[in-house]
């Protein structure tokens, strides 16, 4: 049998248009769903009421010597955000001093992440839910957030 993307689509014609030789018309290939999800996962099932999702980047600088806190506390971290809309974190990670050499621990020294949410009250309601927001490994008083259109995201 053909892929589904190569079957023809055949619809019966009227009695009155249909000939012995033409029973059916027929195109070439099925029309495309009108319910295609928008590229990079930025819907979400809501209300129609509900405002469009947003980027939001997100800089959030640890407090100094914060290193030991966020180790003790990354797997709470990274737990949480898998309760989460999958449209909500789009892409995240720690920010370094410098870049990772072998045979050394990573010098971290805050978080960027990309956020889809309605509006920057929602994005602040989160963050400071997070437990590097209670454990004070991120330095709140510096997080920026800043709206953010992407043109290219590429998974590593």
């Amino acid at each position: 049998m053909p892929p589904p993307s190569l079957l023809r689509l055949c619809t019966r014609l009227p009695t009155s248009v249909a000939t012995p030789r033409r029973p059916l018309t027929c195109t070439r290939f099925a029309p495309r769903p009108t319910n295609t999800r928008p590229r990079f996962g930025l819907s979400r099932t809501m209300a129609s009421s509900a405002a469009p999702l947003q980027e939001w980047l997100v800089i959030a600088p640890d407090f100094e010597g914060a290193l030991e806190k966020r180790l003790a506390v990354r797997g709470e971290h990274l737990a949480g955000l898998k309760k989460d809309d999958e449209s909500f974190w789009l892409w995240g990670g720690a920010m370094l001093e410098e870049p990772i050499t072998e045979g050394q621990a990573p010098k971290m020294k805050g978080s960027a992440m990309l956020i889809g949410a309605s509006s920057r009250e929602e994005v602040v309601e989160r963050l400071k839910k997070d437990v590097y927001v209670k454990g004070e490994v991120w330095d709140w008083s510096k997080v920026q957030i800043i709206p953010f259109k992407s043109a290219l995201r590429k998974a590593l």
